[in-house]
């Protein structure tokens, strides 16, 4: 129950155990194919002006990539928009590329909005901001923010700007038409919502805006403009690839199609979301999110309630829970706030269905018990 790595089928296990080398024509043909099969999902093709770069790595190498070659050395200025950890890790890429970025960060619990983004690029006006970055999901609470609002924002008020948008959490379970939103950049991972394993993650470009940056990149391995001419090229990566975890990705991406595409796969993470949600709520825990409409169906983070805070104990829950088989994830809380908090994540996604999500609430309400709890918690 975590938001990645996550269960994965067992055809996805049985296709990534063979070996293939990395120039063998049939790894070659599952590469070019995973390319155009996830232009498809983020609605836009190679006819529409749009490329998909395949970086080796977790999907902060692939957010570290798109930052690092989109903004020009030359007069580039990026607005970075958070509300969780997952935007601030774009300041500490910057921060270390020597990309020059204003940050606005607001708060964990609610959405990033056009109208704040708007509101910030009339404050920041004289500043020669060329690029604005957000986050789709923000997985640090579990925030769903206005990627479509804000696009459409940037098109009709500043259409000279570039929008860049980390969806690796999102991509697969949430729509991000990158034409028909403007998105000029967007981050994915192999090992979200498409249900694979770590190993690589991937950039969709709209071509002009990459192409009229070229050679900005602050890295050699994380070019994306020499990495896309060399897929382009020979269809090869320029260095060694992960060919297993593209492999399993292929047989991802066919369970995807088979499950109905986005709708199939995003009805089932919101099936397993409000099942979780009407349960843990019963049991007497809080939401961190308090409005339901700003709740992504990925992750949630509940908090304990104020009368039952010192008496919590979040290792022996974890533990308890794992014994049993289930797995969740620690909360991410800011700084401020987080000493204050008892808190913890679940996760929606990956191999879960809804009987999986009743037997954990079963064995939420069992760990309790044990852990001397009356439920529901008061």
């Amino acid at each position: 129950f975590t938001p990645g790595p996550l269960t994965t089928s067992d055809a996805v296990k049985r296709r990534m155990a063979v070996d293939v080398g990395s120039r063998d024509g049939d790894f070659l043909t599952v590469a070019k194919r995973t390319r155009e099969r996830l232009l498809r999902i983020a609605e836009t093709s190679q006819e529409d002006g749009y490329e998909c770069i395949l970086m080796q790595g977790a999907g902060s190498m692939a957010l570290e990539a798109m930052l690092g070659s989109s903004i020009p050395r030359q007069g580039g200025k990026l607005l970075i928009v958070s509300n969780g950890s997952y935007g601030e890790r774009q300041e500490k890429i910057c921060e270390r590329a020597g990309i020059p970025f204003v940050a606005a960060r607001h708060p964990w619990n609610a959405p990033v909005t056009a109208e704040m983004v708007s509101a910030l690029l009339d404050k920041h006006s004289a500043e020669g901001i060329t690029h604005v970055s957000m986050v789709h999901h923000e997985t640090t609470a579990g925030v769903l923010n206005a990627v479509e609002q804000v696009g459409g924002m940037l098109r009709s008020r500043h259409p000279q700007l570039k929008f860049i948008v980390d969806s690796i959490s999102s991509f697969g379970a949430y729509r991000l038409p990158a034409r028909a939103w403007n998105v000029h950049y967007l981050a994915g991972s192999g090992n979200k919502c498409i249900e694979g394993v770590p190993g690589f993650a991937f950039v969709i470009a709209h071509r002009d805006s990459l192409l009229e940056v070229e050679g900005c990149s602050r890295s050699l391995a994380l070019d994306l403009q020499d990495q896309w001419r060399f897929m382009e090229k020979s269809g090869q990566f320029r260095f060694t690839p992960p060919t297993q975890s593209i492999l399993g990705f292929d047989q991802a991406l066919d369970e995807w199609d088979e499950e109905g595409g986005l709708e199939g796969r995003a009805g089932r993470y919101r099936e397993n979301y409000n099942i979780l949600a009407d349960g843990m709520q019963a049991l007497g825990f809080q939401f961190f999110v308090q409005d339901a409409a700003s709740r992504g169906f990925i992750i949630t983070t509940f908090q304990v309630p104020e009368s039952q805070k010192e008496k919590w104990d979040f290792n022996r829950f974890y533990d308890l829970l794992k014994e049993s088989g289930f797995v969740i994830y620690p909360a991410s809380l800011p700084p401020a706030t987080a000493s204050g908090v008892a808190a913890f994540r679940v996760g929606n996604i990956g191999q879960l269905f809804p009987p999986d999500v009743r037997a954990f609430l079963v064995e939420v309400t069992k760990v309790l018990q044990d852990m001397g709890f009356s439920v529901p918690l008061k």
